[in-house]
């Protein structure tokens, strides 16, 4: 049976609700952002300056503290109230999001650390709201029309996949590889704090987004993929998402699974994207 939600325990970015006046001019005006993120979607900000959001980096065996840039790209893992200096505020706990593993194994984010975490405050003056260019990065593309049982008839199938990170590398996961750290559909998208060491990468040239295809240019081609040659040294992956919700609900052996994804065709060939959730264990009496 597959362990736990580790997608859910890893973080909860909870609702904001600090305090102030009722009125909505004064709610406007506050010098805070909130967590406006909606269900099953990624927040980013922008630093608007460099500065020291609880990020250490291994460098010689050690960790030492890594200030980010003007202009960095974040990932919002959670958004808490906590108090700093007598007054209840939104502090934010970041990662760098899914970069490649080369880079996020080095890392450490004591803003999520939950004994000594680092409060760093929500503010306008240092944080900016963006959207992805690309709403496909991040993504963790599974090989297959969706989720379905192993022939043991006791969980779901777990297939090769792939991403696109935000620091631009596709990252490729056999279907043992896949196994150790997103069993049976366990992820939707990676974050963070996902740092999965891939079966092979190759390091993504340009990126460009018309309608709901996307399409992915690089140097090489990528084991495992299904890569489009178009000149020597040139290499593409489009693709191309069927809007359409698919859901299932599964059985297997003494637990429930509760499936939903939705397709996409990456060079012609379909590959699906969503989330199982166990949802009920059952008790032998």
């Amino acid at each position: 049976m597959k362990k736990g939600l580790l997608g859910a325990a890893l973080v909860a970015a909870s609702v904001i609700g600090f305090v102030g006046t009722a009125q909505a001019a004064t709610k406007s005006s506050s010098p805070y952002l909130s967590d406006n993120s909606k269900p099953g979607t990624t927040q980013y900000v922008r630093l608007k300056k460099t500065m020291d959001v609880g990020f250490t980096q291994k460098s010689g065996g050690h960790y030492k503290k890594l200030l980010k840039k003007k202009g960095s790209l974040l990932e919002v893992m959670s958004v808490n109230r906590n108090e700093i200096n007598g007054e209840y505020v939104p502090t934010v706990g970041l990662t760098s999001g899914a970069v490649h593993y080369n880079r996020a194994k080095n890392l450490k984010y004591s803003t999520m650390d939950n004994m000594h975490a680092k409060l760093v405050p929500f503010t306008k003056a240092d944080f900016t709201p963006v959207k992805l260019k690309a709403p496909d990065r991040t993504l963790l593309f599974q090989s297959g029309t969706g989720f379905k049982l192993n022939a043991k008839k006791d969980d779901l199938v777990t297939t090769p996949a792939f991403y696109l990170t935000l620091d631009n590398y596709l990252q490729y996961y056999s279907a043992s590889d896949l196994a150790k750290v997103a069993p049976s559909g366990l992820y939707q998208d990676v974050r963070g704090m996902n740092v999965w060491k891939p079966t092979a990468s190759v390091k993504v040239s340009n990126v460009t987004v018309k309608g709901r295809t996307t399409t992915i240019y690089y140097t090489k081609p990528l084991k495992g993929l299904p890569n489009q040659k178009i000149s020597k040294g040139h290499y593409r992956l489009t693709i191309v998402h069927n809007p359409t919700t698919h859901h299932k609900t599964f059985f297997p052996d003494s637990y429930t699974e509760d499936a939903t994804w939705t397709t996409y065709k990456v060079n012609g060939k379909t590959y699906y994207v969503g989330q199982s959730i166990e949802v009920k264990d059952y008790v032998d009496d």
